[in-house]
């Protein structure tokens, strides 16, 4: 009964059914373990978690702030993250930029990985959770994501194969790697009204957006300087953002990166994009 309430308090909102009920099931699923199967075997909340289940869907459904954020948690590649308001949610399109550069890792032996704007660490966090003869370096701008990702590796288990440390993309980087993954800030900064409440209200603006009109200002920056820091025959692995394909491909040509490839995710979009230096 509680489930379907719920449910309907997302409906009167505005919320689609479908959002409504993966965003029921979430909060039942991350704030008390408890899945659709407990639901259907007639298994019952105690009243306390109704009342913070509650809280929860109220703030949700009233301010339009990611669920994610409100319970500090999120889902990436069948795993959990922990997530704030320094970090971006993540989202299934970048799953496929793991998959991508997961292909290339096992073709190398004991590859050295260096993660750009890392945020919560997901990206890295799940390479090495897929390859155990991963080792990393996660950079980002921002301490306070650096300790989310830091509170993310300790969790997972995987501190010992990672390494994170403060940087303005390479500003603070030294060594060099076998694959060098980004998913950079890539929406121009004139369309932030564009966007959708969660988004522009609530994610960091310095993982989203860039100062230039074609959002590649932080391809550009990593493409010019990437080589310096890649092994030979080393890789670049990035996300794109919608209609972006052909421009940092361009970017990767005039930098004379070679064997360019473009993946395109769920909904045919070119999502990834690979080179060698």
């Amino acid at each position: 009964m509680y489930r379907k309430v719920f449910i309907n308090t997302y409906l009167k909102n505005g919320f689609s059914f479908d959002e409504a009920k993966s965003e029921v099931d979430f909060a039942l699923e991350t704030l008390f373990n408890f899945t659709y199967k407990d639901f259907m075997l007639g298994k019952a909340l105690e009243s306390w978690q109704i009342t913070k289940l509650k809280k929860v869907i109220d703030e949700r459904t009233k301010t339009h702030r990611p669920i994610q954020q409100i319970i500090g948690q999120a889902y990436f590649y069948g795993r959990r993250f922990f997530v704030d308001e320094y970090t971006l949610i993540p989202r299934p399109e970048t799953e496929l930029l793991v998959d991508k550069v997961l292909e290339i890792s096992k073709e190398i032996s004991n590859p050295k990985i260096l993660d750009i704007g890392t945020g919560s660490g997901c990206i890295p966090l799940t390479l090495i959770l897929q390859n155990k003869d991963i080792t990393a370096h996660a950079v980002d701008i921002s301490s306070e994501a650096l300790e989310t990702a830091k509170r993310n590796a300790l969790f997972h288990n995987v501190l010992n194969n990672i390494s994170f440390f403060k940087s303005d993309l390479f500003s603070n980087v030294d060594e060099k790697y076998d694959i060098i993954v980004s998913n950079p800030p890539y929406i121009p900064l004139k369309e932030k009204e564009n966007l959708q409440i969660e988004v522009k209200n609530y994610d960091p603006e310095s993982a989203l957006f860039t100062k230039d009109d074609l959002g590649i200002e932080f391809y550009d920056k990593i493409v010019t300087k990437a080589k310096d820091y890649l092994l030979p025959n080393g890789f670049l692995a990035f996300e794109l953002g919608i209609n972006q394909s052909a421009l940092v491909s361009d970017l990767l040509q005039k930098n004379n990166f070679s064997s360019i490839q473009i993946f395109k995710d769920y909904n045919s979009i070119d999502r990834v994009i690979i080179s060698q230096k």
